[in-house]
């Protein structure tokens, strides 16, 4: 898979290279960031002369250095420098929400992203465009048609394709990383386009997860010098340190494709016996009935569609395998998950009308959620205003980063056992699902003006995998030369998307789940 690499040497090779233009770029920063009167910036790190915090910014494990940073420094809020640009980072709920949410007009914005949006041409992504009207124009379209209250079209679709996840699961037990990928990544795509998704090796969904995983390793904070001192963008690509530019020349087909070839898919097939309802059929259906600026809308539809895929896909992976390794690392909790879904179901397989019946496995769901958030560390914002919270000056245009997976582990929240997995902590004493203890979706989805206008999707799609998952199958560790269940340690991704990494299992049909299984085998 092509992928973008970090530049080698890191900050310092780079820094030796470009040395006039990070000097340059340090002095008309360090003017725009000087404090207000009788106010200082969030504690920092002690950082160098002109490069500031730059050598110590994590580019691996981000969520628990900087959590490690609060700690030293004693305070819930905390900034770095690196090269004149600003960070800062939030490691509490409460000043996440009074910044991003309360304060949400000087802070919706997103930081500046020159390799992927300039030189690679993912500029039309709505997740990575700036506060304003573009921005407003693709999330309200998406609103529009996916509103929470109307699951017209995605009910079936989320059945359809977690059927097939358990048929191919069944047939392949051994792949349980690609068929989950593939099942989810095809539910994804076809809510979007309408286009059959063969269930393996399907191009759409072969290109989008290649392109998906190039555009998170570019937008890594950190990797690209160019994000950094954004005028870089002009130099030649034959000039020494500027090797990024070879890289994006090389890739920049990536985002035209991602885009383009779905839509142009879904577009010919409108109309036709082909055509299954989807975002881009009840979009374009929209625009003829209210006769609008048709290819202006077009291009708003084209743009919003490929923003699914980015967007979707890998959240509900992470959350479902996260699920499925606590679930294997605590046989006693996905036992009391069977006993509850034997007793409430009877043999069949779950309808979303269940989970009020089902409160346990909500509160698995939760705590898996709250240990191992799908985005640690959010999707950055971007200040557009300078600001003061408490005793502390946020100037304009820094790049201010939620702590999720810290604020979700705060024992002052969640209790001394915070870093436990434990789902009866958001039970009441007679089994219901205890409201007064913070449900992690609130910080895991984002914030404010830029929280994720399909949670409710990615919610509803977890919730039913784990809950038809774990009324056909159950798993275990396999067992090693003494008899005894091999003991696998914690294994997670270390980069923006927090997920284990592969693990060993062993999946088995649970007593009567093959008559259903044979149901859903009948249906594919």
């Amino acid at each position: 898979m092509e992928t973008i690499s970090t530049l080698p040497g890191g900050w310092v090779q780079d820094a030796a290279v470009l040395l006039g233009g990070i000097s340059l770029s340090y002095y008309l920063r360090k003017r725009a960031t000087n404090g207000r009167a009788g106010f200082r910036q969030p504690p920092s790190l002690k950082g160098l002369p002109i490069l500031g915090n730059a050598l110590d910014i994590p580019l691996h494990n981000c969520q628990q250095e900087y959590s490690k940073w609060a700690k030293e420094l004693n305070s819930d809020i905390i900034s770095a420098s690196a090269l004149g640009m600003n960070i800062v980072v939030i490691d509490t709920l409460s000043i996440a929400l009074e910044l991003m949410d309360k304060r949400s007009s000087r802070y919706s914005s997103r930081p500046e992203t020159v390799m992927a949006k300039d030189l690679m041409g993912w500029d039309y992504l709505f997740a990575m465009l700036p506060y304003g009207e573009r921005w407003k124009e693709r999330r309200r379209m998406f609103v529009q048609h996916f509103r929470p209250a109307d699951t017209s079209i995605i009910r079936p679709q989320e059945h359809e394709f977690v059927g097939r996840f358990l048929v191919e699961l069944n047939r392949t037990p051994d792949r349980l990383f690609e068929v989950i990928r593939g099942s989810i990544g095809g539910f994804i795509i076809s809510l979007a386009y309408g286009i059959p998704i063969k269930a393996r090796g399907d191009p759409h969904l072969n290109f989008s997860e290649q392109s998906v995983r190039t555009l998170a390793e570019v937008t890594t904070p950190g990797s690209n010098f160019v994000d950094v001192l954004p005028f870089l963008k002009y130099i030649p690509a034959w000039l020494p340190g500027a090797g990024f530019q070879r890289k994006a020349r090389e890739l920049s087909y990536m985002s035209d494709k991602f885009r383009s070839s779905p839509f142009n898919e879904a577009v010919s097939g409108f109309g036709t016996s082909l055509a299954r309802p989807s975002f881009v059929s009840v979009a374009l259906g929209a625009i003829e009935e209210n006769g609008a600026d048709s290819e202006n809308q077009k291009q708003i539809i084209k743009d919003t569609a490929a923003m699914f895929y980015g967007a979707g896909t890998d959240t509900i992976v992470a959350s479902t395998l996260s699920w499925i390794w606590v679930m294997l690392k605590n046989p006693q909790i996905q036992a009391r998950v069977h006993e509850e879904l034997d007793r409430v179901l009877n043999g069949r397989l779950p309808e979303f009308e269940d989970q009020d019946q089902l409160p346990y496995l909500m509160a698995t769901l939760m705590e898996s959620m709250r240990l191992a958030p799908p985005a640690p560390i959010g999707v950055p914002h971007r200040s557009t205003e300078d600001d003061v919270y408490g005793d502390y000056f946020i100037p304009k245009d820094s790049v201010i980063i939620p702590n999720v997976w810290s604020m979700l582990r705060r024992e002052d929240e969640y209790g001394l056992d915070a870093g436990r997995f434990n789902p009866d902590r958001f039970l009441t004493p007679d089994g219901k699902i205890n409201t007064n203890v913070l449900d992690p979706h609130v910080a895991a989805f984002g914030f404010g003006r830029r929280s994720c206008p399909g949670a409710h999707i990615g919610r509803s799609m977890v919730w039913l995998a784990a809950a038809s998952l774990a009324t056909v199958f159950e798993w275990s560790e396999p067992l090693g030369e003494d008899g005894k269940p091999i003991d696998q340690p914690e294994d997670y991704e270390t980069g923006l998307l927090y997920q284990p990494n592969h693990f060993k299992y062993e999946f088995r049909l649970r007593p009567n789940a093959q008559d259903v299984l044979s149901e859903l085998e009948a249906q594919q």
